[in-house]
């Protein structure tokens, strides 16, 4: 869509999605550079080269825009793997694929994993915030389970465990790695600790039986 403009070019019309995306990159980059509480509306408007009305045009609260940081960290997804995963394969050698897999992108950017870890610790602090640490999770949970039962679906297994038991495991596993990782730093040490979970969290699947 475009708009004639006064000198007479066309000028491109942004949506409120695009310019919220905009607006979302554009914090982050503040809160990975400043830190959180230099991520000011009035600074993540001018990190994005807008008008600081911008921001309420695109978001009713600070508290809207955290969740959609949030939703960063949950956009991280095992897709990308799936085309290497063989069905037949042992469960523990696919489960380690998807496992580095999601280690990958966090292990690429660091400073995104830090900004949301810090952004859940505000939300604990802050009764008005209080409530996003539990949407979070119930929504990541929500796809790990679409993952798992999707793996189980297709490597033709069932498990032994709950499956929202199993994904409350799995989350659990990736939290605890990424934050032991954030402090010492040590990739060998994160990729073999996987790689134990990966193992343990196979056992807890057999082949699924005829009929």
């Amino acid at each position: 869509m475009t708009t004639a403009s006064a000198g007479g070019r066309a000028k491109k019309q942004v949506s409120a999605e695009v310019r919220r995306e905009q607006l979302v990159a554009a914090a982050l980059r503040v809160m990975k550079k400043e830190g959180i509480a230099a991520a000011t509306t009035r600074a993540i408007c001018a990190e994005a080269g807008m008008p600081h009305g911008a921001f309420h045009y695109c978001f009713r609260s600070k508290r809207e825009l955290y969740a959609a940081l949030l939703s960063t960290d949950m956009n991280i997804t095992f897709g990308e793997a799936w085309p290497t995963v063989v069905p037949t394969a042992d469960p523990a050698d696919s489960i380690r694929t998807l496992l580095r897999a999601y280690w990958s992108t966090v292990q690429e950017d660091p400073e995104t994993q830090l900004v949301l870890s810090e952004l859940v610790n505000l939300a604990l602090r802050e009764p008005e915030l209080s409530e996003l640490p539990r949407w979070e999770h119930r929504t990541y949970l929500e796809k790990v389970v679409s993952h798992i039962e999707r793996y189980a679906d297709e490597a033709h297994l069932e498990l032994t465990v709950d499956v929202r038991a199993l994904a409350e495991m799995v989350i659990s596993a990736l939290g605890g790695v990424v934050s032991s990782w954030l402090s010492h730093r040590d990739d060998a040490v994160a990729l073999r600790t996987l790689d134990g979970f990966a193992a343990a969290f196979a056992t807890l699947t057999r082949p699924r039986r005829a009929g």
